[in-house]
Parts: C-alpha cells; sequence; structure tokens
C-alpha cells in the first residue's frame, strides 16, 4: 500500500469511526431512555400501592413499629443502572452495546490516526485537524478507561460522546488538509511527540472534567428544587438526571480528572519551554500561545489550590472549572488560527 492509499485509508477509518460513535450515541440515549422510563414506573407502582392502601382502610397514623417494617425504598433516589434497568434475560443491553460501540469506534479512529501519520511519515498531530481527531480518539479512550474503574462513568456517555462527535465534525468540514510534510520549524523535533502527547492527554481530561462540570451545574439544581419541595422546571432534564450520579459524585469526578490533567499540563508548559529553546534559543518568548497556555495553568492552579485550602465546594467550584476549559476553548481555536504567533501551525 502506497502513502497516497494509507491516506484514504486514514480518511476512511475516520469517517467510520464516526458512524460507529452515531451508532453508540443512539445506544446510550436509548439507555438513559430506558432508565427514565422503568423510573417513572417505579415511582407510578409506589403511587399506586399507597392509594390502594387508602382504598382499603388502612390507618392514617400507623404504629411506629409496622411502619418501620413495612416502609418503602424512596425511588426518587438515584439508583445504580443494574437496579434500574431490570435484566435482559442475560442479553446485551443497551448500555453494553453503547460501551462497545464507542469503543470498536474509538479503535477505528486511532487506527486513522495511525495511517495517516505513516502516509505523512511522522506524527499525526501537525495542524488543527490532526491534532483534533487524536485529541477525540484520546478524551474516548480515557473515558473508556475511567468506565472500567469509576462504574459512574458509564452513566456520562452520551454527554461525553456529544464534544467529541462535534468536535470531528467540525474538524473534518472545517479543518481538514490532505495529508502533507510538516512545515520546517517542527521537523526534526523529539519534542514535537513529548511536548503534544502530553498537551492531548491533559486537554482531554480537561474536556471530560468540563463536561462532567456542566452536569454537576445541573444536578446541583435539580437537588435543590427537590429539596425546596418545587416542582422541576423541565420534567425530561429532571428524569435524565436522576439517571445520573448526585453533583457531589459529579464534583468529585471533575475535580480527580482535573487533578491528573493540571499535572500533564503543568509538564506541557515545561516541555514547551524546552522545545522553544531548541527552536529558537529562548525559553520563554511572551508568544500568544505560550502565554494563554500559562493562563490555563494560573486558572487550573488556582481552582485546586482554593478547593482544597479554603472549601471551593458546589457550584462555585464547577464554575471555575468551566472557566478553565473556557482557556483552553479560547487557546485551541482563537490564538491558533486568528491571532498571529510563532505557534501559528493550523496550517488553515
Amino acid at each position: 500500500m502506497n502513502l497516497q492509499e494509507l491516506a484514504a485509508a486514514s480518511d476512511f477509518f475516520i469517517l467510520l469511526a464516526m458512524v460507529v460513535y452515531m451508532m453508540a450515541f443512539v445506544a446510550f440515549a436509548v439507555d438513559i431512555a430506558k432508565a427514565v422510563r422503568v423510573r417513572s414506573d417505579l415511582r407510578l407502582e409506589k403511587k399506586v400501592r399507597k392509594r390502594e392502601l387508602a382504598t382499603v382502610g388502612a390507618p392514617a397514623d400507623p404504629d411506629p413499629a409496622i411502619a418501620a417494617r413495612s416502609v418503602e425504598p424512596d425511588l426518587s433516589e438515584n439508583v445504580s443502572d443494574d437496579a434500574a434497568v431490570p435484566e435482559n434475560g442475560g442479553g446485551m443491553t443497551a448500555l453494553s452495546f453503547a460501551l462497545g460501540a464507542a469503543g470498536i469506534a474509538t479503535a477505528f479512529q486511532l487506527l486513522g490516526v495511525v495511517a495517516r501519520g505513516v502516509a505523512t511519515q511522522r506524527v499525526p498531530w501537525g495542524n488543527m485537524y490532526e491534532f483534533s481527531m487524536t485529541g477525540a480518539a484520546v478524551i474516548m479512550a480515557v473515558f473508556l478507561l475511567l468506565t472500567l474503574r469509576v462504574r459512574d462513568m458509564r452513566r456520562l456517555g452520551l454527554f461525553v460522546l456529544t464534544p467529541v462527535l462535534f468536535i470531528m465534525v467540525i474538524a473534518y468540514t472545517s479543518w481538514y488538509l490532505p495529508a502533507a510534510q510538516l512545515t520546517p520549524s517542527l521537523q526534526n523535533s523529539p519534542w514535537l511527540v513529548i511536548h503534544v502527547i502530553v498537551a492531548v492527554l491533559s486537554m482531554s481530561l480537561f474536556s471530560l472534567s468540563a463536561v462532567v462540570a456542566v452536569l454537576q451545574l445541573l444536578q446541583h439544581s435539580r437537588e435543590s428544587r427537590l429539596e425546596a419541595g418545587e416542582k422541576p422546571r423541565f420534567a425530561l432534564l429532571d428524569r435524565i438526571l436522576d439517571h445520573l450520579p448526585s453533583a457531589k459524585r459529579l464534583e468529585q469526578i471533575a475535580f480527580q480528572t482535573t487533578a491528573v490533567g493540571f499535572v500533564m499540563w503543568t509538564f506541557t508548559l515545561i516541555f514547551g519551554a524546552i522545545w522553544a529553546n531548541y527552536a529558537w534559543g529562548r525559553y520563554w518568548n511572551w508568544d500568544p500561545k505560550e502565554t494563554w497556555t500559562f493562563i490555563i495553568w494560573v486558572v487550573y492552579a488556582a481552582y485546586l489550590h482554593a478547593r482544597a485550602t479554603v472549601g471551593f465546594r458546589g457550584k462555585v467550584a464547577a464554575y471555575f472549572c468551566i472557566a478553565g476549559f473556557v482557556c483552553v476553548i479560547f487557546n485551541y481555536t482563537i490564538v491558533n488560527t486568528v491571532i498571529n504567533s510563532l505557534h501559528s501551525y493550523s496550517g488553515l
């Protein structure tokens, strides 16, 4: 297979990955829909039982000992996937299919990235298109690995896959470039591999933490209304959030992923300075890309420090986490494509 055929194979694997991701997206949505329906049925059954008890003349104020033995579980609380969705006779559930399809799609996408690298005979992240496809694949790979260790992450598949598909569509339709060699300033530098790999990993973790932080805000708002006895503003959204972990658990996940991402971003900053000295003779040039990389580091450092020392919790922590990711997006899009700098390697 020649280099042109490998480049075509790369595009094919990327498109195939997008198709399979869409299948996983639908399956994740079906899983949430099933969980919502089951919870609704359980609540309805509970109301019917209470009504039947009242009809047969159950005492309004039963003996406390009897009430303690007959009390039913609160079905409005978050429960596990296994408890929420009945067994399917040993068959494949929508959630297991979604996770499997997401794994297959991630494998296809990684094949596409590798084929692109072989076709260009270099690392496959020399422009915005290649970096976006690599980053999207790493986000999904990290997410799937986390689902093996953190069971609650499985419920977030739909919300993680949504921005991944968005990134891939934008990259393929707006940032696509034919396979070609790197600009001279990027060639023959081992720091391209080291610096960019760490940057991709850290940005992937920041992406996951931002998704979780947004869900945390929605869940926090829902839980506050429930505590106040208020009705939900959007019934469907309320039922979907009922399928997700609590706001406190989501905050823990966001903090943990951000903490690991921050460590990697620190190395991104350090390795970038070393590469700058290698390429331009100075460790720091106050280039817009360097400046925004440092701003991102400061924002996340402040978030982690404030949460550990002065007790940033709840909504404030989520807002801080999202603010850091907004800086990441600005650095990746506007700085790379609009602002002239030494790091203008988007190829657009």
